[in-house]
């Protein structure tokens, strides 16, 4: 599939073009894909999986190809950027009226849920990116933009009131989203070694460190 048409696609796609049936093939997608990889996974579990029969899927993909970038990339950019977007721009406009670490806090806790909830979808995507170019073009153009320009307008913002060190705004971008990022990574892959206590402890400790740093200060003498 060209860039171009790939590009339609994903503006194209709303709820009134997508068929409750394609909606179903696609959540059984994303399962088997999730579990088998996407060289690993055959049309026919996808079909069983969606309670559909084989042809269905043909019927609106015409190769399991065409499933992975015509059906996958279209709900993770319909779904996940408005989710990314929207409850992050609600969290921050409150940040006149909490404190820094209250909204951070909540920030952190809003994506981790997000996160989580769609992890499936997630892990597909970005596995299969490695090896399918496609996959990955959309969301570098239309929603890590869109996330990096939200950040980093809030962490010019703490800049210039004196809240945050003035080091450069996107690397105090990059080292909150790696924290949050190895936070989910860490104990989603390895939880006997980095799953310390619930969720909500973990992040407010993540904060603390982000915006006080691990050196212990003391009483100067």
């Amino acid at each position: 599939m060209k860039e171009k048409d790939l590009n339609e696609l994903i503006e194209g796609s709303n709820e009134e073009q997508i068929a409750e049936k394609k909606l179903k093939i696609l959540e059984a997608a994303i399962k088997v894909f999730s579990e088998k990889g996407f060289e690993g996974s055959r049309t026919s579990e996808i079909a069983k999986e969606a309670e559909v029969a084989e042809g269905t899927i043909f019927k609106y993909f015409k190769t399991k190809k065409d499933l992975l970038s015509g059906l996958l990339i279209p709900l993770s950019i319909k779904f996940l950027r408005p989710l990314i977007m929207k409850s992050a721009e609600d969290i921050l406009k409150k940040d006149k009226e909490n404190a820094t670490e209250e909204i951070l806090k909540e920030l952190f806790l809003d994506r981790l849920s997000l996160i989580k909830k769609n992890m499936p979808l997630i892990k597909t995507v970005l596995v299969e990116a490695i090896y399918h170019d496609e996959l990955l073009e959309p969301i570098k153009e239309q929603v890590v933009p869109q996330v990096l320009q939200l950040l980093d307008s809030y962490v010019d913002s703490h800049k210039q009131n004196g809240d945050f060190n003035d080091y450069n705004t996107r690397l105090i971008s990059r080292t909150m989203m790696s924290l949050l990022m190895g936070y989910i990574v860490l104990s989603s892959v390895f939880p006997e070694f980095f799953s310390l206590n619930e969720d909500e402890k973990e992040i407010e400790s993540i904060v603390d460190i982000f915006l006080n740093g691990v050196k212990n200060k003391g009483e100067q003498i």
